[in-house]
């Protein structure tokens, strides 16, 4: 069973962490004497960074003690209902979490984001990653993170059976095939829930339809172009379904717990998604081997590209009350420091989004040093909103239930629902 996070479980934080944050070198201003209240609203999962923010605050409320900050966290199907009716209701969060471009710009051209652009702790985060954050040369979030997604696996199946890392959809088949015959299920499929559902089809049409075409999810919302005359996005949804056979006998009944604690004990040996899994399977197992390589797309190995990202980012609400701004503020400044990120990186598992040497996972270690013809960074794209995301993978998740899938009727209905949305 999977434990709960509690402030009995928080990372230790390094002596060199301590210094700095009593010393004041981590770009904190003094603040007000007056209370002030934070809240953080996320749907952060995975225990180390859970942890890693429970530490965060309770290091922080040790400088502040005038200043208390409270994190709510819920599941990711949920969070943006839950945002939107916070905000609605007058209820906002200080601090919430935004996962792309064109989640900033919603929010942003609603009135509900604060300028971060003068914020110290900017300087110390990848300029490139910091794009995604960006309206207009703005900054509006500071992303956290670096995400990268591919297939992760359990390093001692692969090795018991002898198996390589394929870079052909064929070589990848063929590994599928040895764990079968060795009763080993070859992916765990997390299909229970839509977000985790989500990275099977996307870890193949973000190489294959988006990295040729970064106005892809554009040109499909605003009806520029049509899925049923777009004939890479076909072949990469039945390149998708071709794997059917090797997501165990209730993929829809699965769901990203049970998937993590199957990878981490070896009753599957892979499961596609994103590189905060590592540390979700570490959750189950502390001494599972996890690696990670490119989701193969084609039968020609040069199409193999890992994706990156910025990951999640952190957004301030746009508050007229100055203390509750100040603090915020100089949270910001403390998360995103590199003393703060080393944290993150090693005790997390994560790849922070700020700029240093950390001692990281090898699973992680290896999406970085991915080379640049072997990687495909999207920032600042502009993708799927909600509404169309959730019609998108609706419609998949009911084609993808049966034996075969029927590839043109699933397009005609993608373009119809695009139709009646917009």
């Amino acid at each position: 069973m999977k434990k709960q996070v509690t402030r009995s479980m928080r990372i230790v934080m390094s002596g060199a962490l301590v210094a700095a944050l009593a010393a004041g070198s981590l770009g904190m201003q003094a603040g007000a004497e007056e209370e002030v209240t934070l809240t953080w609203l996320s749907h952060y999962q995975e225990e180390g960074k859970l942890a890693w923010v429970e530490n965060c605050v309770a290091l922080f409320e040790e400088a502040y003690p005038n200043v208390t900050v409270n994190v709510e966290v819920v599941d990711a199907d949920s969070y943006d209902t839950i945002l939107q009716t916070k905000l609605a209701s007058d209820d906002a969060p200080s601090i919430f979490d935004l996962s792309s471009n064109y989640d900033v710009g919603v929010y942003q051209e609603a009135g509900h984001l604060a300028d971060l652009s003068d914020l110290e702790c900017l300087d110390n985060v990848d300029p490139d990653l910091l794009l995604e954050g960006q309206i207009d040369g703005v900054q509006y979030g500071v992303p956290i993170e670096m995400s990268g997604y591919g297939v992760f696996y359990n390093e001692e199946v692969f090795e018991e059976y002898g198996l390589s890392v394929p870079t052909t959809v064929s070589e990848l088949t063929e590994i599928c095939e040895v764990l079968m015959e060795n009763g080993v299920q070859p992916f765990a499929a997390p299909f229970a829930e839509q977000w985790a559902f989500a990275y099977y089809l996307r870890c193949i049409v973000d190489i294959t339809c988006v990295k040729e075409d970064n106005d892809w999810f554009a040109d499909k919302m605003s009806l520029e172009s049509s899925f049923s005359d777009d004939e890479v996005f076909k072949e990469s949804v039945e390149t998708f379904f071709s794997f059917h056979e090797y997501w165990g006998d209730d993929p829809f009944g699965t769901s990203w717990d049970d998937a993590q604690q199957m990878v981490a004990n070896g009753e599957a040996a892979m499961c596609v998604h994103g590189s905060w899994a590592v540390d979700g399977f570490l959750s189950y197992n502390a001494d599972c081997q996890i690696g990670v390589f490119a989701m193969p797309v084609s039968e020609d190995s040069s199409d193999c590209a890992m994706i990156k990202e910025p990951g999640q980012q952190l957004v301030l609400y746009n508050n007229s009350d100055e203390a509750e701004m100040e603090a915020a503020y100089n949270f910001y400044n403390m998360i995103y420091s590199e003393e703060f990120m080393t944290e993150y990186a090693e005790g997390a598992h994560q790849m922070p989004s700020v700029t240093g040497e950390y001692d990281m996972l090898e699973a992680l270690q290896t999406i970085v040093d991915y080379p640049e013809d072997q990687s495909f960074v999207e920032s600042g794209l502009t993708t799927f909103t909600s509404e169309y995301e959730d019609a998108y993978y609706e419609l998949l998740t009911n084609y993808s239930m049966g034996d075969t899938f029927d590839v043109d009727g699933f397009c005609e209905d993608l373009d119809a629902a695009f139709a009646a949305i917009g």
